[in-house]
Order: structure tokens, then C-alpha cells, then sequence
């Protein structure tokens, strides 16, 4: 869990905007984009258009109006400004309901709902550990002493907080407890600009806020949005898996430890902390992606995942219907493991079993059928048991075809005027 801090927030989903410009021979029509910075990070906005008769917004209107509401959840849930609404609360000593806006107070139930799902797994009030750990504002570079681990928890504890909706307001059971909402509030602010561009009607569009993401419709040319996930490997920035993802509203959200450890006392720590142990997490799971149907929820439960670890993680996503990908780390090697619902979603978007190999098995048929049919032609039977491609040996120094054995330097003396060459080149998006 980070605080919102001027510090910029780790990018770990990448957003890939191809920008292919033509639809059925015309020129697709223009997105609009506006960018910025905002709760010590990047954010962006691409949209398209208007549903039916509806009068497309002037961009400077829109672009206030994204502005006011990321302001808006900084104001009222950064914890790095005295004024916001959570620093406030935090400063209090009083155990008395603390009166807060709907926003605050929405986000607040949020985060005890997963808490309560996970066994304490997820926690806001995790902030006495990180600072402890060195990951906080003023947190050491020392590994602390056990006492010093029970001390902190002792500050530690979902169950420690309540909230009611009428009026909205928060309250704490021991005074010395404090809120950090970082894990939930840029998904909350990605959701809020959604939710405006949905209220005037736009075609499509895109919003994330440090790379925490939200679509809804298709591109401005008809085609999906494309996210792009990233390698879980410090120092690199290189796509992993490509998601194409259109139609109905989805958000998507990833949370890793390769981007933020720290070297402390001689040792490799990561920045995620488990509230339940006290102690950063040791597990091999590298990264998490959660696709869901608001950013807020996506948000919480990559941080959920990433405490949870890999066997247990997983088994808390199916348990709950979370479509979720799991990257393991052994060693230089990534292991992917995902939820049913995740690979359905990756098989719509164009990946998968049926959005990549039965194309691919498809030409290769009709490769096939076109080698048989020209060499029948020709008045000559199949060669091996390959169906002619025996035909297409290449020209390496082992004239032999590794499918059936037969000479590729024969069929080529017979009248063959193309050879192929090997190519063990690849492409990756």
C-alpha cells in the first residue's frame, strides 16, 4: 500500500493507444486527449464522440471538469495535505463519529469490505508498519526489532474502524489509529472521471491515473482498447501481455514489488506489507493484474492479491470471481497464472486459445491443402507423411527433412523454384 505522496506512483500497467486512422476506407473520427499530473503521478484521457443526438462537450469544459474532480479526491484523501479530509481525521484523538463527504466515506466501506474478505489480508490502517519498514515519509533504513514490529501493530487493525452513510462519517475505536487510502483513492479518481465522460454521452473512452485504468466502448477507428501488462523486471519497461478490451465498462489494475524494494540492513525488502504478520511479504509472486467492473474494486484487490501470495492469492481470486493474473518470479523465470474468468477475458480480447491458435491452425490447413493441391496437379503423389511439406525443405546443411526424411535438395532439383528459410525471429507487441 503507497501513500499519495509527490513521489510518483510506479506505473505498472502500460497503456498502449495504437492509432490505426481508417474505418471502411474513411478517416475515423478524432479522440481527444488531456493529461496531467495528479496524486504524485501521471494521468491521462482519451475519448471519442457522442452516443445518438447527443452535443459533444467543448474539450476545455471537459478538461475543467476532469481537473476539478482529481483535485477533489486529493483534497479529500491525501494524507500528504494537512487539510484533506483523511489527515484531518487522522490528527483527531477523539474516538467520537467524524463527519466526512459521501466520497470518503464510500471508499472508507469499500476498503472494510475487502478487509473482511481477505482475513485482514487488505488493511488502511497498515501506515504504522510501512513507516517502520522505511517505506513511509520518515520511515528508517534499518531493519526494527520485534518489539518495535508488536508496537506497531498494536496501531494496526481494520476492525478498528467504523463508518455509517447517514450522515456520512468515519470513527476509530483507539485514538493513535490512522487512515491511508492510496490503495483505493486513484482507482476512486480513475472511477469518478469515467462516471462524468458517461454522463455526457461520449462514444468511447480511456482514463488512468498511474497507470490504474478505465474503458468503456471501443476506439475512435472501432477497435478494442489494447492495455498492455508489463514485465514484472526492475529496470525494464518491455510488454508482457497485450489486453484488448471493448464494449462494457472495464477497469484494470496491477500492483507489483519490482519497482519499489529498498536494500535495508543487507536486505532485499518489499514494499508490501502483510498487516496480519507485520513483516513485508516473502513470497515469489512478482505482480498482480485484476480486471473488474470499477477501478476502486481493481485497485484494492491487486494489493489484496500481492499480500495473499500466489497459492493463496489465487485461491482467494477464484473463490471470488476475480479475473486475475499471477506472476511468479523463480529465480529469472516468470510464471503466469490466471483465473478462469480472467482467461475468458483474454480469449474475447483477441489472446488466448481461440482469439490466437485456431487462426494460426487455419493457414497452416490451408497451407496444406494448397501444397497437396498443386503437387496433384502436377501429376505427383504426396511426399512422406507430411503432406508435401516435404517440398518446402530449407537449405540448412542437413539436407534431410525432419519431418519424414526426404532430401530437400531433391525436391528442390525437380522444378521447385522457392525455398524457404528458417526463421527464428519473433515479434512481440
Amino acid at each position: 500500500m503507497f501513500r499519495l505522496s509527490p513521489m510518483a506512483f510506479p506505473s505498472f500497467a502500460v497503456v498502449l493507444l495504437t492509432s490505426p486512422v481508417w474505418v471502411q476506407g474513411e478517416v475515423a473520427p478524432a479522440a481527444e486527449t488531456l493529461n496531467g499530473r495528479t496524486m504524485g503521478t501521471t494521468w491521462s484521457a482519451t475519448w471519442h464522440g457522442s452516443r445518438g443526438n447527443t452535443d459533444e462537450v467543448p474539450v476545455s469544459v471537459v478538461a475543467d471538469e476532469l481537473q476539478r474532480l482529481l483535485e477533489r479526491v486529493d483534497g479529500m484523501m491525501s494524507t500528504w495535505r494537512d487539510d484533506s479530509e483523511i489527515s484531518r481525521f487522522n490528527s483527531a484523538r477523539s474516538t467520537d463519529w467524524f463527519p466526512v463527504s459521501h466520497d470518503t466515506m464510500r471508499v472508507m466501506r469499500r476498503a472494510l469490505e475487502i478487509a473482511d474478505e481477505s482475513g485482514g489480508a487488505f488493511d488502511v490502517t497498515v501506515s504504522p508498519l510501512v513507516d517502520l519498514w522505511g517505506f513511509g515519509a520518515d520511515g528508517q533504513r534499518q531493519i526494527p526489532a520485534e518489539e518495535q514490529v508488536a508496537e506497531a501493530i498494536r496501531r494496526v487493525g481494520w476492525q478498528k474502524l467504523e463508518v455509517r452513510s447517514d450522515p456520512p462519517s468515519v470513527r476509530k475505536s483507539e485514538p493513535e489509529v490512522t487512515v491511508n487510502l492510496s490503495a483505493l483513492a486513484k482507482g476512486y479518481a480513475v472511477d469518478l472521471l469515467g462516471i462524468y465522460l458517461d454522463s455526457i454521452a461520449v462514444a468511447g473512452y480511456l482514463v488512468e491515473v498511474g497507470g490504474e485504468t478505465r474503458v468503456q466502448g471501443n476506439r475512435a477507428d472501432g477497435s478494442p482498447w489494447r492495455i498492455g501488462i508489463e514485465e514484472p523486471v526492475a529496470g525494464q519497461r518491455r510488454v508482457r501481455q497485450v489486453l484488448a478490451v471493448g464494449g462494457d465498462t472495464r477497469s484494470i489494475a496491477t500492483s507489483g514489488d519490482y519497482r519499489n524494494r529498498r536494500n535495508v540492513g543487507g536486505r532485499m525488502l518489499s514494499h508490501t506489507i502483510d498487516p496480519r504478520t507485520g513483516h513485508p511479504v516473502a513470497h515469489n509472486l512478482a505482480a498482480v493484474t485484476v480486471v473488474a467492473a470499477d477501478c476502486m474494486t481493481a485497485d484494492a484487490l491487486a494489493t489484496t492479491l500481492m499480500v495473499l501470495g500466489p497459492e493463496n492469492g489465487l485461491a482467494h481470486a477464484r473463490r471470488h470471481g476475480v479475473a486475475a493474473l499471477l506472476l511468479t518470479r523463480t529465480g529469472t523465470t516468470i510464471h503466469e497464472q490466471a483465473t478462469d474468468e480472467f482467461l475468458a477475458l483474454s480469449g474475447d480480447g483477441g489472446g488466448g486459445l481461440w482469439g490466437t491458435w485456431v487462426p494460426v491452425l487455419g493457414l497452416v490447413v490451408l497451407a496444406v491443402c494448397g501444397l497437396s493441391a498443386g503437387v496433384l496437379l502436377n501429376g505427383r503423389g504426396l511426399v512422406g507423411s507430411c503432406g508435401g511439406l516435404a517440398l518446402m525443405c530449407d537449405r540448412r546443411e542437413d539436407p534431410l527433412c525432419a519431418a519424414c526424411g526426404v532430401r530437400g535438395e531433391d525436391a528442390n532439383a525437380e522444378g521447385d523454384e522457392m525455398a524457404f528459410e528458417p526463421s527464428h525471429s519473433g515479434t512481440a507487441e
